[in-house]
């Protein structure tokens, strides 16, 4: 009888040890993928904070919000749809566009440099770009899209465990392996309709994916393919403004030949 009894308890510890390994497995698996889901936020703000500063610019070209907005309207777009807060730091400029013989050539080419900065950030915030990791493997950088499917697959993990690996359910199979459980269930707090209570407090919290506060934007056309429309655009805000179009010129030559330095 006492090897009998040395083989159950034996087994009831291996089953209890396998048990809290499922427990405790997936509920670090959640919190490791809620921690990565923390810094992948992180890294996708810092994008999210360079296509603002590339709109800032844009529209810093166009001569100033109402202009910014006129492009976006006349090209057919809404112009909320590169919405950036207010205050927000024009992106840097490193280099200067081709020599050209016109002030007015001049500014299209300028104009082009900030459609082609914004047209960049947004690609590589919304869809990120292929990049090798430091073990030389091709993968792709941090982007919108990846980071909300990544918040559905989380929600999908937090709602198979909290449904399928409870703490009542481990107490109560404790339960069911030794009647000395029922006492440590009731020190627990977990007896009868009280197990709800115990489970809602450990149960994780779902990513509330309408809350995050990751805008979308459009995806712009290459501007080869767009370069008639902008000459035409850049065109009449010269033909309307030369004075201030030629001080932003200047002012972007500056700044351009400092980023240079």
């Amino acid at each position: 009888m006492a090897d009998f009894k040395d083989l159950t308890d034996a087994l009831t510890d291996e089953v209890l040890s396998d048990m809290a390994d499922s427990f405790f497995g997936a509920r670090v698996d959640v919190d490791d993928a809620i921690e990565l889901f923390h810094e992948v936020s992180e890294k996708l703000h810092v994008k999210l904070y360079q296509v603002f500063r590339a709109c800032a610019l844009l529209e810093k070209i166009c001569l100033g919000p109402s202009g910014f907005n006129d492009f976006w309207v006349s090209a057919g777009m809404s112009r909320n749809k590169f919405y950036h807060p207010a205050g927000i730091e024009c992106a840097d400029i490193i280099d200067s566009p081709p020599f050209a013989f016109t002030g007015r050539g001049e500014y299209i080419k300028w104009f082009g440099i900030g459609y082609d900065m914004l047209s960049a950030s947004i690609e590589e915030y919304m869809h990120g770009s292929i990049k090798k990791d430091e073990n030389g493997r091709k993968v792709r950088s941090v982007n919108r899209d990846d980071f909300f499917k990544m918040a559905e697959e989380i929600n999908i993990q937090i709602e198979k465990v909290n449904r399928n690996v409870s703490a009542s359910d481990v107490l109560k199979f404790t339960k069911s392996l030794d009647p000395e459980s029922v006492r440590k269930e009731s020190i627990a707090g977990c007896v009868g309709p009280q197990c709800k209570v115990i489970d809602d407090e450990m149960a994780f919290t779902v990513i509330t994916i309408k809350d995050i506060d990751f805008p979308a934007f459009p995806d712009l056309p290459n501007r080869k393919d767009v370069a008639t429309y902008i000459s035409g655009y850049c065109s009449q805000v010269w033909a309307r403004d030369k004075v201030r179009v030629k001080a932003l010129i200047e002012e972007l030559k500056t700044n351009a030949n400092k980023e240079l330095l």
